[in-house]
């Protein structure tokens, strides 16, 4: 067993194991997209292949554990698979790759996407790999938005690969099936166990996904708009998200809260994330992209989808809905709510297909227009009520949501009648209907295994107004939190075309919805499905500025205003990105990095660790052994805290002698005191001296051996 340093033939073997699952979606595309261009095959293969590899290792190790014989069989089955679609179809595979001269005109047509593309893959990257176990002096560093979330993540992914126990456990709370979508971090742990660095292991795969996240935006915003630049533009509305959080740091009178300094030097002092002024909006790449690989991963195979069924939908390309189902199929242990997301916005499609088709003739005056006005009304109106005590308690919020949503599935129910009536259901059921079987077969055994369990914990499916609102009026909120791009939105959806209405009925489906039900013990969690609605919001605003500016081109001034408009856009999300790329924290030390490393080396696999409940916990990041109760900010929004298990931590650490049957009961292997448990609790060295023998120390820690 290699520690977390790995070896350079370690990376080279998992390197070449993760690009073999990528060639090998890249091959599969060939067969099952023969007709599709280039970009489709390329990207669709890619995405296909990171869900290969999420998936076909963890199948075997129903079986055989997550173990390298399990990996060799995942590679065997999709190396068999290849070679029998190649027999059976090799007169009708072909792949043409793309002459110079037509590779020459791709790029200049997308030039100023492939400009913004390269520039923020770059940031990312640099960012990433700054926020990843980087060596000081001091130990081990990282950023500031991934100060929290990587080390849990890192515990997914080392637990997976050291104790390869196959439905993984949590192991932070031993004993609890693993319900979060731990697909994005098995990944990372199928390039780990072949001996890899913990740090490359960590990044590799998210190199990728990144790529795939924002060529799959592009994909889907070309495909709507049909237009270059207003797909950049959309492009950019998206990635370099921020409000008008700035503007807290443009006061320079004497009382002045916020300096613009503290923006690069405070922890969390961000125009995006400025938590005391309620703006809660934050730039996608560096607070969710970057740290929350469940997100990540999940939008790089989302956004796929949407483009797929986009493509399917509102191009009757029908032979994409089985690859589109497929992809879907695979999302619920990736990322849960990119499959919610998925779920709302193939319902919002199909009905407004149906409703069309049995209303073709009819037109409909300003349903843009309609819509969002009631939206707004109806929210504002409900906001009201909820001030008054007692009148809209969290419950009846929930059952309002689900009455709404209820009635969307009558007149659904009842424009499919018609539509049977009038075409039949041959077509139906070769397009919708397969469509839905595909994802109920692989998703139904996944949320029954694992999400279905997890999400019958208290604090899951709550009624909860307003997702992330502390105490600002509803307009109010938005305005500062999404900033100058309401002046787009605003008239982009009044007067929005019958086609544009029908795609944006996904994101008025999801955004109601989000106001009203809290789908985790965390409500923040929801802005995951929002910024999938404010995907085609930002799409749409794009469509009108770009149309405004071509109308207004001869105005003087108009290029100045227009360059204005975008600064202001991008400028809080543009400061938080810089304020990631020079942050720095240590979130090892040495000391515990050196414990990490013999407790890595020398304990069995599956060994038990009492600690304290430190989210920066070398024990189960680094090492990947259990621990007995693990942070409360991992496993509250998992709704698997539990208060008892660390009164009993606290019990074992300040009563020892008389703790015996709860060191048995948590089946306690080893004792570790460091500066964390003498801080946390009162402790008796020499207590501990005098009870176990002491397996490891330097001069910061003690690990007492228990058994």
């Amino acid at each position: 067993m290699t520690s977390i340093w790995g070896s350079l033939m370690g990376n080279l073997i998992g390197t070449l194991y993760f690009l073999f699952f990528q060639i090998t979606g890249l091959v599969l595309t060939c067969f099952f997209l023969r007709n599709k261009n280039i970009v489709t095959r390329l990207l669709a293969g890619s995405v296909l292949g990171s869900v290969l590899l999420q998936w076909m290792p963890a199948l075997f190790a129903f079986i055989f554990n997550f173990s390298i014989t399990a990996h060799i069989l995942a590679a065997l089955f999709c190396g068999i698979l290849i070679v029998i679609l190649f027999i059976l179809n090799c007169p009708h595979c072909t792949f043409v790759l793309p002459s110079a001269n037509s590779l020459k005109i791709f790029l200049k047509k997308h030039f100023v996407f492939l400009a913004l593309f390269l520039l923020t893959f770059i940031v990312f990257c640099l960012m990433l790999s700054s926020h990843t176990l980087v060596i000081r002096e001091d130990g081990l560093h990282t950023g500031q938005c991934t100060y929290g979330d990587m080390n849990m993540h890192l515990g997914f992914i080392t637990s997976i690969a050291r104790q390869q126990t196959f439905p993984p456990y949590y192991s932070i709370s031993p004993g609890d099936k693993l319900c979060y979508p731990f697909l994005c971090d098995s990944i990372s742990s199928s390039i780990y166990i072949w001996g890899a660095s913990l740090r490359y292991a960590f990044m590799l795969p998210m190199f990728f996904a990144i790529a795939q996240v924002m060529a799959g935006f592009y994909c889907i915003a070309y495909t709507w708009l049909q237009n270059t630049k207003k797909a950049s533009l959309a492009w950019f509305f998206f990635f370099y998200n921020g409000g008008l959080g700035f503007v807290y740091f443009l006061d320079w009178s004497r009382e002045r809260t916020y300096y613009f300094k503290n923006i690069f030097t405070e922890y969390y002092q961000t125009p995006t994330n400025l938590i005391d002024q309620n703006i809660r909006w934050v730039n996608i790449i560096v607070d969710m992209l970057l740290p929350q690989r469940a997100t990540l991963f999940g939008y790089a195979v989302l956004f796929t989808c949407i483009w797929l069924l986009w493509r399917a939908v509102f191009r009757n390309e029908k032979d994409l809905f089985p690859v589109t189902a497929l992809l879907t199929g695979s999302l619920p242990m990736i990322h849960t709510h990119s499959f919610l997301a998925m779920a709302f916005i193939s319902a919002a499609w199909l009905l407004m297909s149906l409703f069309q088709s049995i209303h073709s003739k009819e037109k409909w005056k300003a349903p843009g227009k309609i819509l969002f006005t009631g939206f707004l009304i109806l929210m504002c109106l409900i906001q009201l009520l909820t001030k008054l005590e007692n009148l809209i308690t969290p419950n009846r919020l929930l059952y309002f949501c689900l009455t709404g949503l209820g009635l969307l599935v009558i007149l659904g129910i009842y424009c499919l009648i018609k539509y049977i009536k009038a075409n039949g259901c041959k077509t139906l059921l070769s397009t919708w209907g397969l469509y839905l079987l595909i994802i109920l077969l692989l998703a139904l055994p996944q949320l029954f295994g694992w999400t279905f369990g997890q999400t019958t914990q208290s604090g899951f499916n709550t009624g909860h107004f307003n997702w992330g609102n502390q105490g600002d009026n509803y307009l109010w909120f938005y305005i500062k939190n999404w900033g100058i791009i309401l002046l787009l939105l605003i008239p982009a959806v009044f007067y929005c075309s019958r086609r544009n209405f029908a795609v944006l009925s996904a994101s008025f489906l999801i955004w109601f919805t989000i106001e009203l039900i809290s789908f985790s013990p965390n409500t923040y969690d929801n802005n995951k499905l929002l910024y999938v609605a404010y995907l085609f919001f930002c799409c749409i605003s794009a469509e009108y500025g770009y149309n405004i500016y071509r109308r207004l081109k001869g105005v003087k001034g108009i290029r100045l205003w227009s360059i204005v408009f975008l600064f202001l856009s991008c400028f809080s999300g543009i400061l938080s990105m810089g304020r990631e790329l020079v942050s720095d924290y240590t979130v090892y030390s040495n000391a515990h990095l050196e414990a990490a490393l013999y407790i890595d080396k020398t304990a069995s696999a599956d060994a038990t660790f009492l600690t304290n409940d430190r989210h920066v916990n070398e024990v189960a990041a680094l090492a990947g052994r259990n621990i007995v109760s693990g942070a409360g900010i991992y496993l509250g929004p998992h709704g698997i805290y539990d208060n008892d298990r660390a009164q009993d931590v606290k019990l074992m650490y300040e009563s020892p002698e008389t703790s015996e049957e709860l060191f048995e009961k948590h089946d306690v292997d080893y004792i570790m005191i460091s500066s964390w448990e003498r801080s946390n609790y009162s402790i008796s060295e020499e207590t501990f001296d005098t009870m176990f023998p002491l397996w490891f120390s330097n001069d910061e820690i003690k690990i007492y051996e228990c058994h």
